[in-house]
């Protein structure tokens, strides 16, 4: 099953999806499609990505969505209903190649293909924003290289001497054509009351920036600081109207 421009392929039939599909699921049943889907992306069951040259052409500005296997992955998908869990902004280079600008550790330049092959399941999700000149698009790009090099935020903190995936996309298009895509979110509003956040924050919270810098010296104290910290998910961007689908292979409620 392959999504592009709205449409739903399988073999031979288009089909248009149902208007509003993701605000309409009971978050039960949005639970459901998310764990089947993820499923049959591991039995490599009708979700399977088709090959790179059937990509549709994609264009510099794009961002691009996918799932990774890093030990926040669960974390990240559970605290925001979505099977995206790292994100990227696309440019089209001097040899006409899409590649992916993406902050891993460090911050780093990557061919489209060899980022898609590092996915779960070789899925992506490719989005594009509504009205985006090719001005924008390169000043958004111009300001992500800026943070090449730069280490990963594995506290997903405000600061960017560090920065993760979706805050490079969001600052990409902030600081370069100064436009907003996606959202800035307080932890306390995510799901973190799962095993897996909770996991995380337990990790990590002695060495956090914030709790350090405010002196908090139990875990509690951290905690509510950390509840208060704001952050962007890759769910957000993904979600944003002002932004529209080009091409999944993802399948039914990926966000």
């Amino acid at each position: 099953m392959i999504l592009r421009n709205g449409e739903i392929r399988d073999g031979p039939v288009a089909l248009k999806p149902p208007p509003s599909r993701s605000t309409h699921l009971d978050p039960m049943m949005k639970y459901a499609i998310q764990a089947l889907t993820a499923l049959a992306a591991v039995l490599g069951v009708g979700l399977t990505l088709a090959p790179a040259g059937d990509l549709p052409q994609l264009a510099t500005g794009d961002i691009v969505f996918q799932k990774t296997t890093t030990s926040a992955s669960d974390a990240i998908m559970l605290a925001s209903s979505s099977q995206y869990t790292h994100v990227g902004l696309v440019e089209i280079n001097k040899a006409g190649k899409p590649v992916v600008i993406e902050a891993v550790g460090p911050v780093r330049e990557v061919p489209l293909d060899a980022w898609i092959k590092k996915g779960n399941g070789r899925l992506v999700t490719i989005k594009r924003l509504k009205g985006l000149t090719e001005d924008q698009a390169k000043q958004a790009v111009a300001s992500a290289r800026q943070y090449l090099g730069r280490p990963y935020d594995h506290y997903f903190y405000e600061t960017r001497d560090q920065i993760y995936c979706s805050e490079l996309v969001y600052a990409a298009f902030k600081d370069g054509p100064g436009l907003t895509v996606g959202k800035e979110e307080k932890v306390r509003d995510l799901n973190i009351d799962t095993s897996a956040a909770q996991k995380l924050i337990q990790q990590r919270w002695k060495t956090h920036p914030l709790c350090k810098s405010k002196g908090a010296q139990s875990f509690k104290a951290c905690y509510d600081l950390i509840l208060d910290q704001t952050l962007v998910t890759p769910a957000s961007i993904a979600r944003d109207p002002q932004v529209e689908l080009v091409y999944t292979s993802f399948g039914w409620g990926a966000e």
